[in-house]
């Protein structure tokens, strides 16, 4: 396998996604169909940039700055303004890649001329392009085409990720650890802090870009909620037309204990594990016959490392699976899904199963039949599903209307028109806020509507938009018809009017220091071998603070997450985290300063990952070799693309600015 890249390798390296970037960038640029692009005019003008010693027309420039620019206004449907100097930096950018990229590979007109003839389409819009005299562009355009092209092919017989990295990464994502810890919470702190006037002016002087109030806006508006245009029998009529969708499949809850073949085993290595796997039956039968429990017998004996620490039970990856642990007809191997589904009934036991794993004992648990999910239940997600397939469509009617009726009869009266009285209008105003508020007024929180928050500080006063706002997952939920009514300029305020604000900062930044401190002098009292809970009961809380009271706590089991200090269970704390992973099993660290407390730790569990499973889940195994490759491409054609860009040579000739 290739585990690294020579030199001379690293300008061959191009990812699939990339590339097709790339393409589409080919396209705007070279932009044949509207007449509008490179290819928009082909009489001469003045040049505006030089990259590489190849001339960029001012005209050539301008054109694909404006079809930008349009092509960006109709993407975001009115939500935000289109910087036209952002433009035209991300144009030039556009423009700088494709001349360091052409000037990367040599492809002769030969073989320009040969890919146009052999595709119908670039050879039919070739003989009309060269009839106005811009052959020369196109086959310019093409040369971009073919570049991509070879960069695509070459990259596919390049292994950027190895076994091991995909393994190793699967056991970063998969191997969780469990702290115990003793918490010292920065607010209770702060009543032990005293803060002195001068020291706060002062303070204030050497900060007071953090206390600057942002520009203020006053906004009104017209909100449309998609939802109000699905109604309850929306909801039953699409239940009853799509039933297939609501079915759950035929599932079965069944726990096992493996006796496993050796790696690569021999007729006669599984020969010998059978007859260990027959001792290993009658053992397990004649307990049973003597009242055990099946998965206490499963976690002593099973040695199915990924199931039997939870008593032998499997679970499998339909997302329509009941809660709890059922598979479905195709999660197991088919041996062990015929004894599952086809032979055994609740209760039973079976007798030795084989699959390539080893010989399985396989106790059914319960059955459940295939189900169609009742309505009660279905409801929401049917209501989630039409609101973005009816609710956003004729929610982006009504607005769309709505925004050409505000603009003739003002809005109070838009939504008095007959064809608006039954939607329920209102007009609100916001009253005044900034953009880092944590909420609009009348709105709601800055979070859930930032699209409506981006787009109102650009908006110019009195000029009325529609701002479609979306969740995370990007589904719309709601449509405005808005204006900004005033602006105030951003201000830098007075000492006085946000004294109290800097004293509390300050005392926020002296608290937590002296909660870090009073977690390093507790630790520092540890006896060798000491546990938390002891350690705990040797606690004194300095005078003055609240909270006085110490106990040891408990975190969720958690994964090393690389850009995230967040530990399930007990707070945001990147030191805890990355310590939790090299600490030996009980070892105890601290102090260590978290966001919003200082801790002490104990690691007091570490669950490794069933990483022989993992090596026969082929779904997985591709599912993190494409992340990585990805993530790794991506690097590799930044890092490649910046160095040629670093080199280039690039003069703008526009008048005043070269």
């Amino acid at each position: 396998m290739i585990v690294f890249l020579r030199e001379k390798f690293i300008a061959q390296i191009f990812l699939i996604v990339v590339g097709i970037a790339f393409l589409i960038g080919s396209f705007l640029l070279f932009d044949i169909v509207g007449g509008g692009g490179a290819l928009g005019g082909g009489r001469e003008n003045a040049v505006a940039f030089e990259i590489n010693g190849a001339k960029i027309q001012q005209r050539e420039f301008e054109n694909l700055v404006s079809g930008e620019v349009t092509r960006q206004q109709q993407q975001s449907q009115g939500r935000s303004q289109v910087e036209r100097e952002e433009v035209e930096q991300q144009v030039l950018d556009l423009l700088i890649n494709r001349q360091v990229l052409l000037g990367s590979f040599q492809i002769s007109k030969v073989e320009v001329e040969q890919y146009i003839r052999s595709d119908e389409n670039l050879l039919a819009n070739y003989n009309v392009v060269q009839q106005s005299g811009n052959g020369n562009e196109f086959r310019q355009y093409v040369r971009s085409l073919l570049l991509n092209q070879i960069l695509l092919n070459q990259i596919q017989g390049l292994e950027l990720v190895t076994d091991v990295e995909v393994l190793n990464e699967h056991r970063r994502q998969n191997t969780k650890a469990k702290l115990k810890y003793i918490q010292f919470q920065h607010f209770a702190y702060n009543s032990a802090v005293k803060v002195e006037e001068t020291e706060a002016q002062t303070y204030f002087e050497e900060h007071k870009e953090k206390y600057e109030k942002g520009e203020e806006i006053n906004l009104r508006f017209i909100k449309l909620d998609p939802q109000n245009f699905i109604s309850g029998e929306d909801l039953q009529a699409y239940y009853n037309e799509h039933q297939q969708e609501f079915k759950t499949p035929e599932a079965v809850k069944a726990r096992h204990i493996l006796k496993k073949f050796p790696d690569n085993a021999t007729d006669e290595q599984k020969a010998a594990v059978k007859v260990e796997a027959e001792k290993l039956l009658e053992t397990v039968k004649a307990a049973i016959a003597e009242g055990e429990d099946f998965a206490e017998l499963a976690k002593e004996h099973s040695e199915d490392t990924g199931s039997a620490p939870q008593g032998g039970a499997l679970r499998g990856r339909n997302p329509d699976l009941p809660p709890g642990d059922y598979f479905a007809r195709g999660d197991m191997v088919q041996p062990f899904e015929k004894a599952a589904f086809d032979e055994l009934a609740p209760g039973e036991v079976s007798d030795l199963v084989e699959s390539r794993f080893g010989y399985h004992i396989i106790k059914l648990e319960e059955k459940r039949p295939e189900e169609i999910q009742p309505f009660s239940q279905a409801r929401s997600a049917i209501r989630d599903k039409l609101i973005q397939i009816i609710g956003v469509e004729q929610a982006k009617t009504v607005v769309e209307n709505l925004l050409f009726d505000v603009e003739i009869h003002d809005y109070e009266a838009a939504i008095q028109l007959d064809r608006y009285k039954d939607l329920s209008l209102t007009v609100q105003d916001t009253g005044f806020f900034t953009a880092d508020d944590t909420n609009i007024p009348e709105i709601g929180r800055t979070w859930a509507y930032k699209d409506v928050l981006d787009q109102a500080f650009d908006m110019e006063v009195n000029v009325s938009a529609i701002s479609p706002n979306r969740k995370q997952n990007g589904d719309i939920d709601a449509y405005f018809v808005a204006k900004v009514l005033e602006k105030k300029h951003a201000t830098l305020p007075e000492f006085e009017t946000v004294k109290a604000q800097v004293i509390d900062d300050i005392k926020g930044e002296k608290a937590k220091q002296l909660a870090l401190e009073d977690a390093q002098k507790l630790a520092a009292l540890r006896a060798s071998d000491e546990s938390l809970e002891d350690l705990v009961k040797k606690y004194e809380a300095p005078e003055d603070i609240t909270n006085k009271e110490r106990e040891v706590k408990e975190s969720n089991l958690f994964a090393l997450a690389p850009n995230s200090g967040f530990i399930s269970g007990m707070g945001s704390c990147r030191d805890a985290m990355f310590a939790a992973f090299g600490m030996e099993l009980n070892e105890v660290q601290g102090g260590l300063q978290g966001d919003n407390a200082a801790y002490i730790i104990q690691l007091v569990e570490r669950e490794e990952p069933d990483m022989e499973t993992f090596e026969n889940d082929l779904e997985e195994r591709t599912k993190i070799y494409k992340a990585l490759l990805q993530t790794k491409q991506t690097e590799i054609y930044r890092n490649w693309l910046a160095t040629l860009k670093k080199g280039a040579q690039i003069v703008d000739k526009r008048s005043g600015r070269g």
